[in-house]
């Protein structure tokens, strides 16, 4: 069976939705939205890597409520040279002011597919009524006599990619008890199925030394797949960089075993039910 096609936009064109579709708050801009490159010779002084790739997820289509997390959570690593080139030890890097911004893309990465048309929203005939005093229907009169009526409204343009798309830097130790700069998605979810990739922009908040947004380093993630309710597998196992996470007070689930889909989906089972519900670990709050 295919999947279904979407229509995506040009985010630049997206001003958010009417009042009732999408009451998600507006995600920060970034702006300008341009790569500071170094000068020739020169090494970046940030830069950004994954420390952990988003694997697979289960769409969670157009309504206001359900989300299904990108699994495993996507991670981000910051890396800060010195003046001599030097990678500079973490303890000793002022964080408060940096923040990376994740958007949804093609595979290819030649495609944002952040916004997406609602397919509730899209035209399509009302169906056909018969004007009073006119032939039964059927007839060749009734088909001249009755008509189709065409919504006015526009289709409706909604984040793809929802939940919280901006990451403030924290001091984290990994599974090996190393130091780092991360940057963590604990709950990106993505409207659609199909295969994408997550291209994330690390940014140092505007000051009065420095009033520009620049995107001083960008990194992207593997492929994922996110799958319908019938086809998807299952979460995976949590990893050991989110246990760790967990374990220092990052919001984050964790789940004791694999839960998969071990049955083919029948009519009447719940779509409701999330895979991992029952082997899910309350959050630790975030410190």
């Amino acid at each position: 069976m295919l999947a279904p096609q979407y229509e995506f936009c040009d985010p630049a064109d997206f001003h958010g939705p009417p009042d009732g579709m999408d009451r998600l708050p507006p995600n920060p801009p970034v702006e300008p939205t341009y790569v500071q490159h170094p000068s020739d010779g020169e090494l970046p002084k940030y830069v950004v890597e994954m420390a952990q790739h988003p694997v697979r997820a289960r769409m969670c289509g157009f309504g206001e409520k359900d989300r299904r997390p990108l699994d495993p959570p996507p991670v981000v690593r910051l890396r800060v040279r010195d003046d001599a080139g030097e990678f500079m030890h973490c303890e000793d890097v002022d964080i408060w002011r940096f923040v990376v911004s994740a958007t949804l893309w093609a595979p290819n990465t030649e495609g944002d597919r952040s916004i997406v048309i609602n397919p509730n929203t899209l035209p399509s005939s009302v169906p056909v009524y018969q004007v009073p005093g006119t032939s039964a229907p059927g007839t060749a009169a009734a088909s001249t006599a009755s008509s189709s009526i065409m919504p006015l409204s526009e289709p409706v343009k909604v984040r793809n990619l929802v939940g919280t798309t901006v990451s403030n830097a924290y001091l984290l130790k990994d599974h090996n008890d190393r130091l780092n700069i991360f940057f963590i998605f604990h709950d990106l979810s993505v409207r659609t199925e199909g295969r994408f990739r997550l291209k994330f922009q690390f940014t140092i908040i505007p000051s009065e030394e420095e009033p520009r947004a620049l995107v001083q380093s960008v990194a992207w993630s593997n492929v994922f797949e996110v799958y319908s309710a019938k086809t998807f597998p299952g979460m995976t196992d949590s990893t050991e960089l989110s246990k760790a996470f967990a374990t220092q007070g990052i919001k984050i689930t964790i789940r004791k075993s694999i839960r998969g889909r071990s049955y083919q989906h029948r009519p009447g089972d719940d779509d409701m039910d999330d895979a991992d519900d029952d082997d899910a670990l309350p959050p630790l709050a975030a410190r």
